[in-house]
């Protein structure tokens, strides 16, 4: 299947002084593992290529026990199953009763049913089986709207996925940190014009902003997206890793998106 469809500081490093990142050992194929097959609904919510780009800037970072936050469909943990190998087990928290059954459906039929699991609640309280610290890798595809800007989504399962009804931006970090182990890390990814909420954001829940990566539709497009993992603790300067250019020639995407799109056997659409 195919897939779905700031002005730079002056202390942000970039190129040559992020060598020693684990990004860059993201470079080979993930091989051949089993393709993935998503159920998810015909109408409302659905998962787009945003999860694809955050799975594939995340994996090289993703390690040990790892919570998704909004999970949805169950995407995003799926994806990184398969891309690293350092994951023991991943947790996804959902609050819409109809996106959790398809998650714990997905799970069930992915073969990593035993590594999986989606519990129901609301993140920014207590959530079962969701201890404070016991993670060591977070990951999130928020709302990308803020609160109360734009239009209202007629359809309630994709107002709550686009925008911040149910969750802001400093709750999300709130609630990552907490979640997270000593120097865990969180990868996420938003709207270019929200670089600026970032940083205030991850420094009032003790998190540092460790890589950064602009996404661009094509070379010579203003970026669109950005992705960006932060730390638990510690110290130093963002690290600007190089510009993702979503599509290549003939309006194809790029290698690096297509080798997580690979993984993809088709998604199943419900017709309820």
């Amino acid at each position: 299947m195919s897939c779905p469809r700031k002005r730079r500081s002056s202390t942000r490093r970039s190129g040559r002084g992020c060598s020693s990142s684990p990004w860059r050992e993201m470079t080979a194929s993930p091989g051949n593992p089993p393709p993935l097959v998503i159920r998810q609904p015909g109408r409302g919510y659905r998962f787009s290529i945003d999860s694809v780009l955050l799975a594939g800037f995340a994996a090289p970072f993703c390690r040990g026990k790892v919570l998704d936050l909004g999970t949805g469909c169950g995407v995003l943990l799926l994806l990184l199953s398969h891309l690293s190998p350092g994951m023991v087990s991943g947790t996804g928290v959902e609050l819409q009763e109809d996106l959790l059954a398809y998650a714990r459906e997905n799970f069930r039929g992915s073969g990593f049913a035993g590594r999986l699991i989606a519990v129901k609640g609301d993140f920014r309280g207590d959530v079962p089986g969701v201890a404070p610290g016991a993670f060591d890798f977070a990951v999130s595809n928020p709302p990308y709207g803020r609160a109360g800007r734009g239009r209202r989504n007629p359809d309630p399962g994709k107002e709550k996925a686009r925008h911040e009804v149910t969750c802001t931006l400093p709750e999300l970090f709130a609630a990552a940190a907490r979640s997270l182990s000593t120097a865990g890390r969180f990868a996420f990814i938003l709207p270019y014009p929200r670089l600026p909420e970032i940083e205030p954001c991850a420094v009032k829940e003790g998190l540092r902003v460790e890589f950064l990566r602009v996404v661009h539709p094509r070379a010579g497009d203003p970026p669109s997206r950005l992705l960006c993992c932060a730390v638990r603790g510690g110290s130093g300067a963002p690290c600007e890793l190089p510009p993702l250019y979503l599509h290549g020639g003939a309006g194809k995407y790029a290698p690096e998106v297509e080798q997580v799109c690979r993984l993809f056997r088709g998604s199943q659409r419900d017709r309820r």
